[in-house]
């Protein structure tokens, strides 16, 4: 099945996959980290003459999940990122089995488990406990009208059309002496619509949340947040205005390898209020820095 859907990306699409992964493998043969969410968290070793700072990761989780949303199941994803004097450029991919129900089919017998490659690119700056980003996110399996989404198409669709999405954040974490942080997420261009008496209405959906992440004695982090969406929003399905969408806590524990160089198992529970969903992951990693 793997080969079959390779074989069917646009010669485009598998480009920009490839690209991905050579950054990634590039940047972990001797740069430095973490997830989407994670970036303003991501271990960095910098020079303080060049004010040059990189990091990268890869890891394997059991399930994709997200903001309180289900996304794939078994995933490998790997992550690189460079920064200069507080601007920073991040590239982060993921490549994942649908769900974990090997051989479903729909109504009309066709399998519809597969892949769902994704490959997310951030420009951004960073300042002490702030950091600011925008955020460009392709999805691989995503169609309209039978054509795959175009990598800059920045056009608005309906749920189930094709698209890219883009989204601004904004994340503040206090100290590390107060390890508490806000995060503020919108979508702004791209696919974030839903259709409203036949007319098709933006949602800028958004995500809010307040968290905890500390690292303890022996490299045992604990970690947990609560999440919001403010008002209809792809969150809820486009259904629901204010809903809080995630809690969630994490544990992992980290070992040391190298001076520059460590892996980590961790695990995570998260519960969606809106939609009553229990979802938990487990991962295991590597990481530079």
């Amino acid at each position: 099945m793997l080969s079959s859907t390779i074989r069917g990306f646009r010669q485009r699409g598998l480009a920009l996959l490839i690209i991905g992964v050579t950054l990634s493998l590039f940047a972990a043969s001797g740069f430095a980290q973490d997830t989407p969410e994670d970036i303003s968290d991501m271990s960095q070793v910098a020079s303080a003459p060049s004010h040059f700072a990189w990091s990268a990761a890869a890891e394997i989780d059991a399930n994709y999940i997200w903001r309180g949303l289900y996304v794939g199941g078994l995933s490998l994803q790997a992550e690189a990122d460079v920064e200069y004097y507080g601007f920073f450029l991040n590239m982060w991919w993921n490549v994942g089995a649908t769900d974990w129900s090997w051989g479903k089919r729909d109504a009309a017998g066709q399998p519809v488990t597969g892949l769902n490659p994704e490959l997310d690119m951030a420009l951004g700056y960073r300042y002490k406990g702030l950091t600011i980003m925008f955020m460009h996110m392709y999805y691989f399996d995503h169609y309209a009208d039978g054509q795959r989404s175009r990598y800059f198409d920045f056009a608005n669709h309906a749920p189930g059309g094709g698209g890219i999405t883009t989204e601004w954040r904004v994340k503040y974490r206090i100290s590390d002496r107060i390890p508490l942080h806000i995060l503020w997420c919108t979508r702004t261009f791209g696919r974030d619509g839903y259709l409203l008496n036949g007319e098709l209405k933006r949602a800028y959906s958004t995500y809010i949340e307040v968290g905890y992440n500390h690292t303890f004695k022996y490299d045992i982090s604990l970690g947990g947040a609560l999440g919001i969406t403010p008002w209809k929003s792809m969150y809820t399905g486009f259904e629901k205005d204010f809903a809080v969408v995630n809690l969630n806590v994490a544990l992992g524990k980290s070992w040391t390898l190298t001076d520059y160089c460590s892996v980590n198992i961790g695990g995570m529970l998260m519960f969606n209020p809106s939609s009553m969903q229990p979802m938990g992951n487990i991962k295991v990693g590597v990481a530079w820095h």
